[in-house]
């Protein structure tokens, strides 16, 4: 890199601090979006000597910086998710024409009507990353504002991310954790019908609530999914009918259930925002909110260890729930706090679960902010 060249970087560094790109502070001036109408480059400066960073191919869009100078103005360049990072940068005033908001900003809550008691706010116009996912949603925790989604709401094999679901409806039953049950269940043989993912439950032995509800989460196991639906209503049905109503209730039109396990069946699906906002529900419940948040656990003879691939691994990581099947791919609803606010992340039929969380959550911290005077809901 050419000493020139570096010293016009440092001084675009510079500026970025000085720039007040979307801030709370400056939502005072409206927001206003160019588009390119040919290819053309960001520059480091108003006139020459400046520095090109990069071509922006036409129909590019960036944010307005108010205040031109000579024949370029200022503009944020929300970059593009990959390779073209996000920054201001000077343009020609003659290659850009008044345009919309990009995509992800337009289908944001936060930018269409956020309430105001929520204190969210959005920091910059960070473009979100690339994934692999197809479909995903990004929520807020202390709103339900969806930050961003791709076919958010979109119907879906959930697989055993619908153990979100069971689980909630079990603690609403439950009396006490550490009172028993005798298994009915057949753990190896559901796994040998249809490769079940399972924790081992053997008919006869009796069983706590509390080790069936980690048996649930942790390994994701079908028969505890089945053995408390069995247990705690007068039939499977009624469960199931339970967790249909835990979304009725909330307002989810994207979602239905026909087994509490999350096995691939007609008629079983739900969209990636639907589970970030059962996640919110289950997550207000502190022994599912510590039951998501633990590795491993070890009860009645058990030993059990779970999936979530970001625990220990993330910072900030606290759950909720992954899911794998022939339909849904790899599933999962994370869960990552930080500074007091939690936000969750949906990916379905991803490549690659941790990759994708961990871009959208640092996206997160990166694009949005909350005030100080909103208590933290987070738990």
């Amino acid at each position: 890199m050419s000493r020139r060249l570096l010293a016009a970087l440092t001084c675009l560094l510079l500026f970025v601090g000085a720039v007040p790109v979307s801030t709370a502070s400056a939502q005072a001036a409206p927001v206003a979006w160019l588009r390119t109408t040919r290819d053309t480059p960001l520059w480091s400066g108003p006139t020459d000597p400046a520095q090109q960073f990069s071509i922006l191919p036409a129909g590019s869009v960036v944010e307005v910086q108010y205040g031109d100078v000579a024949e370029r103005r200022l503009v944020f360049y929300p970059g593009d998710g990959q390779t073209r990072q996000p920054g201001p940068a000077w343009i020609s005033s003659a290659d850009v024409e008044p345009g919309r908001p990009p995509a992800w900003v337009i289908s944001s809550d936060v930018d269409s009507a956020p309430p105001p008691e929520s204190g969210l706010h959005r920091l910059a116009y960070v473009a979100p990353p690339e994934v692999t996912a197809p479909e995903l949603a990004v929520v807020d925790d202390d709103s339900g504002l969806l930050l961003y989604g791709r076919a958010a709401h979109a119907h879906e094999a959930p697989a055993s991310t619908t153990k979100i679901a069971t689980a909630v409806v079990a603690l609403q039953h439950i009396d006490s954790l550490d009172s028993t049950v005798r298994v009915s269940i057949d753990g190896g043989a559901m796994a040998l019908a249809d490769g079940s993912s399972v924790m081992g439950l053997v008919p006869g032995k009796r069983i706590s609530y509390r080790t069936l509800l980690f048996g649930l989460l942790l390994p994701s196991g079908n028969d505890a999914a089945e053995q408390l639906a069995i247990s705690l209503t007068d039939s499977r049905q009624e469960f199931v009918d339970l967790m249909n109503q835990v979304a009725l209730d909330a307002g989810l039109k994207d979602t239905h259930f026909v087994n509490p396990s999350g096995l691939d069946a007609e008629g079983h699906y739900a969209s990636p925002y639907d589970l970030a906002e059962l996640a919110r529900i289950a997550m207000r419940d502190p022994t599912f909110r510590d039951a998501v948040a633990t590795p491993s656990y070890s009860g009645d003879g058990f030993k059990l260890y779970g999936h979530n691939p970001l625990l220990g691994v993330y910072p900030g990581a606290d759950g909720v729930k992954t899911g794998t099947t022939d339909a849904a791919g790899k599933a999962i609803v994370a869960s990552a706090s930080r500074d007091g606010h939690r936000v969750y992340v949906v990916v379905m039929h991803s490549d690659d679960l941790l990759a994708d969380c961990t871009a959208l959550f640092d996206w997160v911290w990166r694009a949005f902010g909350w005030s100080e005077s909103v208590s933290d809901q987070s738990g």
